[in-house]
């Protein structure tokens, strides 16, 4: 895959916070008619580290227009590129679009092993977000999924957060019962954005009892969750399946 490396902008509000931005753009077809891929890399000063971020434009972006935002993350182990690389979320997106999908920007940072909380959610809603938002022309509508990890982190900020998201698609995700619980019962239900649980029963990594009870959970606190289970591992076998049914669920939310 070529990448041309383009430094193209700096913000000023996030460089007073120690954040260095980098825009590297870049197909990651060689073709429009699968979108476009463009990578972020912002400094952060706490982490000590640059973070990198993929983003996936689709074909008819207009920089004129203002798009929904999907926040797509990766488990652990993996890193920014994986659900290009081994998901082909490119590809299913574009399949998405041409069946008369949603249009929508398709963001996916690299969370490292933070389970996305701590001094990654700060980054995240702080910097990573604000930035990327302005830059690629959020419509104020925004959702997230991820697998493993990275559906610990989905239901995390979705519960956490429940005014930022219209849709929350946890895939394997790993959980803290307890955590999630104190978190789930913080608002009143009608104040949380609709969930989809999905595991594998095959899943001998998180273990599909655990799934159970943390969506049984979900439902007995009042929140709008769907719980689907089917034949599967922990694997990319198992996720973009995921990922086309979520991109369904997500662009309902956004209409």
């Amino acid at each position: 895959m070529k990448r041309v490396v383009l430094v193209l902008c700096s913000l000023t509000a996030l460089l007073s916070c120690g954040s260095k931005i980098e825009m590297r753009t870049g197909e990651d077809t060689g073709s429009s008619a699968f979108g476009v891929i463009k990578y972020v890399s912002l400094f952060n000063k706490d982490m000590n580290r640059t973070l990198k971020t993929t983003v996936w434009l689709p074909a008819e972006y207009d920089e004129s227009r203002s798009y929904p935002f999907l926040y797509l993350l990766h488990g652990y182990g993996d890193d920014n590129d994986s659900w290009i690389q081994k998901g082909r979320a490119y590809s299913i997106a574009n399949k998405y679009l041409d069946g008369g999908g949603v249009p929508m920007v398709i963001v996916m940072p690299d969370g490292l092993t933070e389970f996305y909380q701590g001094r990654y959610e700060t980054y995240m809603h702080e910097e990573l977000m604000p930035m990327v938002e302005s830059k690629f022309h959020c419509n104020g509508k925004r959702a997230v999924a991820g697998l493993s990890m990275g559906g610990y982190g989905t239901l995390y900020h979705a519960l956490k957060y429940p005014d930022k998201f219209t849709y929350a698609y946890a895939m394997s995700p790993a959980a803290d019962l307890n955590a999630f619980r104190i978190l789930a019962t913080a608002h009143d239900p009608s104040e949380y954005p609709p969930f989809t649980v999905e595991s594998g029963t095959q899943d001998y990594t998180v273990g599909i009892e655990g799934v159970r009870e943390l969506a049984d959970m979900l439902i007995s606190c009042g929140l709008r969750c769907e719980f689907i289970e089917r034949p599967g591992g922990h694997d990319w076998n198992f996720w973009p399946v995921c990922l086309e049914k979520a991109l369904v669920k997500v662009g309902k939310s956004f209409e």
